[in-house]
């Protein structure tokens, strides 16, 4: 998640009366909605960059794994070892693994399966980030980022996959619009019977959603995911009978506490938050390269 950006976002709660326009609202009516996709015996793949990065899309995710019991998985690509420590004791022995402890926290109380990598993590300030396809050259020179994917969703046989918009990454990281680039590549690898991938079984993924910044609030300092969206989720639906499912990701965003700046100010803003967009994708059709030139706008 992008770092020190969040954190000054409460400065805005002052002038926050409510949540405006989002944006053109463009259904697929030929589709499964979210809700009935995540509704019809679904499988649930989450594909992130960052050990935080579910707080984004906490919302769905307890819908779906909590609420509605659906098998979860989560595959992060890094340890956010780029990022600050907030922890007044220091991070010992250093950010990354104490954000992975706090990763494996999150994901237990999601009841989800996690595969976490300890990718190249852009450090702060967010003005120093590389171009987006030096972080993807830097992810590639480790490991076949597309090919971990495919791997696991051949593996898991998610229904949906869901990651942060490929184009802008919620918060413009470069690295949330890496994830969902090399999700789709993978997606695509993961369908194709001439790849071999430890001898596991092609699976073609049926639904592939991101989820999006359509909040006005958040545009001054980090913009909006460009339009349109095709979905929305109600997040004040229960996931128990004494919570909704966004308080329930408020809570579980406890787990990060080396992050309580911006974990702190997501959950202060959730009470402007009545609805969480979608943007349902094809990766067949929308091929988008994670080395294609992008230079750093963040900041």
């Amino acid at each position: 998640m992008t770092k020190s950006r969040i954190g000054r976002l409460a400065t805005l709660l002052a002038t926050a009366l409510g949540l405006g326009c989002a944006g053109a609202h463009v259904p697929e009516a030929t589709q499964p909605s979210i809700e009935e996709v995540l509704r019809a015996d679904a499988r649930v793949m989450w594909i992130s960059a960052h050990p935080d990065d579910e707080a984004l899309a906490g919302s769905v995710l307890t819908h779906a794994c909590v609420g509605l019991k659906t098998p979860c998985y989560f595959l992060v690509f890094n340890h956010g070892d780029g990022g600050e420590c907030l922890l007044p004791e220091g991070c010992h022995p250093d950010l990354g693994t104490v954000r992975g402890h706090e990763l494996e926290e999150s994901a237990a109380l999601y009841g989800a399966t996690l595969e976490h990598y300890r990718l190249y993590n852009a450090p702060l300030p967010v003005e120093s980030f590389p171009a987006r396809e030096v972080i993807a050259a830097k992810w590639k020179d480790a490991i076949d980022p597309s090919a971990a994917v495919a791997l696991a969703i051949r593996r898991f046989q998610p229904t949906v996959v869901l990651t942060l918009d490929a184009y802008h990454g919620f918060t413009c990281h470069p690295e949330h619009q890496l994830a969902a680039r090399f999700a789709m590549e993978g997606i695509r690898r993961a369908a194709e019977p001439r790849e071999a991938f430890d001898g596991a079984a092609p699976w073609r993924t049926p639904s592939y959603f991101e989820v999006l910044n359509r909040y006005w609030f958040l545009a001054p300092l980090m913009g909006r995911d460009p339009e349109p969206y095709t979905d929305v989720l109600d997040p004040d639906q229960n996931c128990s009978p004494t919570e909704t499912c966004i308080d329930m990701a408020g809570r579980f965003s406890h787990a990060h506490r080396t992050q309580a700046g911006d974990m702190g100010s997501l959950r202060t803003l959730s009470h402007l938050i009545y609805s969480v967009y979608l943007r349902r994708m094809d990766p067949w059709v929308q091929v988008l390269d994670p080395l294609e030139p992008a230079r750093n706008t963040c900041g």
